[in-house]
């Protein structure tokens, strides 16, 4: 197995890192700074930063979490989570609610079988 230097680790855990923050990778940087194993522990250490900022207060708190990271707050994160939850199967009972209500209406709109025609044509 192969083994990583130092930048190359820093390199795959700011550019995860960066994504999970962002949503998608890092670009814009210099072959010299991505080779740079100072410049990334500062890229790293600057979004351990932003993110430390965002979870100083409520509404960067509600962020943190949309964005699917946990914050000291353990009550509130377990209510978000409840909340995700209820959230989730309200969804899946409309969908499930949709679904019976195209099989009934397949059922109405099917033609009918060669027995149903002859049951009423015998009525």
């Amino acid at each position: 197995m192969r083994e990583y230097t130092k930048v190359e680790e820093l390199q795959s855990h700011y550019s995860d890192f960066y994504k999970d923050v962002h949503g998608f990778r890092p670009r814009g940087s210099t072959n010299e700074q991505w080779d740079s194993e100072q410049w990334l522990q500062g890229e790293i250490d600057g979004l351990h930063a932003y993110l430390k900022d965002l979870g100083s207060t409520p509404a960067g708190r509600v962020q943190l979490r949309e964005m699917g990271f946990c914050t000291d707050d353990k009550e509130a994160d377990e209510e978000w989570a409840a909340a995700e939850i209820r959230a989730r199967e309200e969804e899946e009972a409309r969908y499930a609610e949709a679904d019976r209500q195209d099989s009934v209406l397949a059922e109405l709109l099917a033609p009918l079988t060669q027995a149903e025609q002859i049951e009423m044509d015998m009525k």
